[in-house]
């Protein structure tokens, strides 16, 4: 009986050859398995360290509206920009600044937001609050936040017509 495998150079190695493919193959896959995953970490610290700096920003605006005193009363003319700068937030080195301001100049509307009711019996006097908000790794992100404090009576200087802004 005659076997095939008795003169090894009748051998072709196609084996070794379909080995050798298969290899390389998953070689890629696993690198390119190992390049993505990288890639996902360190797209996910980037959101986190946005989220950081929007909860940082966030915070300055709480703040802002915590010590800052909207007093109608005063002139808006007067009023400079209160700025606190580069407070940290926390123990990770993420920083807040604000702004307080009366924007356009001050101006006040006879009717508030929403307001149904009898036409000048009360004020709106607007506010805004800027805050910018940096993570530790330099992510930035700027909230604003407007409010208006309601005060009886029209505004002594409303202009004609003397409606919503």
């Amino acid at each position: 009986m005659k076997s095939n495998f008795e003169n090894p150079s009748d051998q072709s190695g196609a084996a070794l050859i379909v080995a050798l493919i298969l290899l390389v193959t998953l070689s890629v896959m696993a690198i390119s398995s190992m390049n993505t995953a990288s890639l996902d970490l360190i797209m996910a610290g980037n959101e986190q360290y946005h989220a950081r700096a929007f909860n940082v920003a966030e915070a300055g605006i709480e703040r802002g509206i915590a010590i800052n005193n909207f007093n109608p009363q005063v002139d808006p003319t007067a009023v400079t920009p209160t700025l606190v700068d580069s407070v940290t937030a926390n123990n990770n080195n993420d920083k807040y600044s604000y702004v307080g301001s009366r924007p356009l100049e001050g101006k006040r509307s006879t009717l508030p937001p929403s307001y149904s009711g009898q036409n000048g019996a009360f004020s709106a006097y607007y506010f805004r609050i800027q805050s910018t908000g940096t993570s530790e790794r330099g992510s930035t992100s700027v909230n604003t936040q407007e409010l208006f404090v309601l005060a009886q009576g029209p505004p002594e200087d409303c202009n004609s017509p003397c409606g919503a802004l």
